[in-house]
């Protein structure tokens, strides 16, 4: 009986542990280009809450290049 009932907890325990983390998305935003006073760097940061392969597709698929008028906006997503 005592073993029955400690299998039972260790499997609550383990169904209970998500294999789910929290982890950090770095972006670095850099800006190109002819006209002069183009804003500096940027970096923003944002939580995602998945298993890490999930979260790291997430992070990068952010990562973006535009231009307008001749400015270049490149921002860069990594997790960390």
């Amino acid at each position: 009986m005592c073993r029955f009932l400690m299998i039972i907890v260790l499997a609550f325990i383990l169904t209970q542990v998500s294999c789910t983390q929290e982890y950090i998305c770095q972006c670095v935003v850099k800006y190109t280009g002819n006209p002069p006073s183009l804003p500096d760097s940027s970096v923003h940061e944002f939580a995602i809450k998945d298993v890490k392969k999930n979260a790291k597709a997430a992070c990068e698929a952010n990562s973006l290049t535009s231009t307008t008028s001749s400015v270049t906006a490149t921002e860069k997503c990594q997790l960390y």
